[in-house]
Parts: C-alpha cells; sequence; structure tokens
C-alpha cells in the first residue's frame, strides 16, 4: 500500500520524465533549425540564442508543432509524441481532480499510484525516442562540420 510519499515521489518521477522529453524535442528543434540556417558552418549565437529563449517559453504542444514544420515524423513518431502529450497534460492539468479523494486511502493511492506508472512509461518512452533521434542529429551535425564522432563506451 503506497504512502502519499510514495506517491508524490512517483508524480515527481513522472514530471521529471516530461521536462526530459521537452528538453529533447527543444534539442531536436534547436539542431533542425541551426542546420536549416546554416549554423554549423557560421555561427549565429545572436540568432541561436532567440531560437533557444523561444523554445524556453514553448509549451509542448507548441514544440511538438514547430519540430512538424521543420522535420518530417512518420506516423509512428507522430502518434508516439501525441500521445505523451496527452500524458503529460492529463498529469499536469488533472491528475488529482480526476483522482478526486483517492489520496485518502490505501486503496486509492494504491489506483494512483498505477495510473502514473502508466503515464510514467508514455512519457519516459517517447523521452527515450526523442533522445536518439537527438543523438543521431547531433552526430550527423558533427560529421557536417567534419569533427570527428568517437563512439560512446559504456
Amino acid at each position: 500500500m503506497a504512502t502519499r510519499d510514495e506517491l508524490y515521489a512517483k508524480f515527481g518521477i513522472t514530471a521529471e520524465a516530461t521536462q526530459l522529453f521537452e528538453a529533447e524535442l527543444g534539442t531536436m528543434l534547436l539542431c533542425a533549425r541551426g542546420l536549416e540556417h546554416g549554423w554549423h558552418v557560421e555561427a549565429d549565437p545572436d540568432s541561436a540564442r532567440k531560437l533557444l529563449d523561444d523554445i524556453d517559453r514553448s509549451t509542448l504542444g507548441r514544440l511538438l508543432g514547430s519540430l512538424r514544420n521543420c522535420v518530417s515524423l512518420d506516423d509512428g513518431l507522430t502518434e508516439c509524441f501525441a500521445s505523451a502529450l496527452k500524458a503529460r497534460n492529463r498529469l499536469f492539468h488533472g491528475f488529482y481532480e480526476s483522482h478526486n479523494f483517492k489520496i485518502q486511502t490505501d486503496e486509492g493511492r494504491d489506483a494512483m499510484i498505477a495510473d502514473l506508472e502508466v503515464l510514467h512509461d508514455e512519457l519516459f518512452n517517447a523521452w527515450q525516442v526523442a533522445s536518439a533521434m537527438t543523438a543521431t542529429a547531433t552526430k550527423f551535425v558533427l560529421e557536417l562540420r567534419g569533427t570527428p564522432v568517437h563512439p560512446v563506451r559504456a
């Protein structure tokens, strides 16, 4: 039976997955726009800063829309990211409200933890996909610049 502290910890871990996903999308968007504007050839720190500030102010939904405008995403990626957006919105805009008074009982907290597990899995998986895409894009940019790419060894 989950305690309130365990519930709050799981909520925090799920929120972390959301923020990591958002950060990867922002990095991907910055990379795509940088390629589009040739910043890998000639740096433009003022424009890059302006874009980064815009990315930092963006909602997840806006980030996804901006990304779709400059990167071709197949149906599977589009669905994965759209599903993660729904999970994020449910987490931050209705999780406690939808569970109402369940927090008051052991069984209710267990149900809330189970719901958070589902949300976390959705968001964590989207983050992993976005992270792999960002790693590939970074490798591509480094190769364009002629920077040696060394494999990461565990």
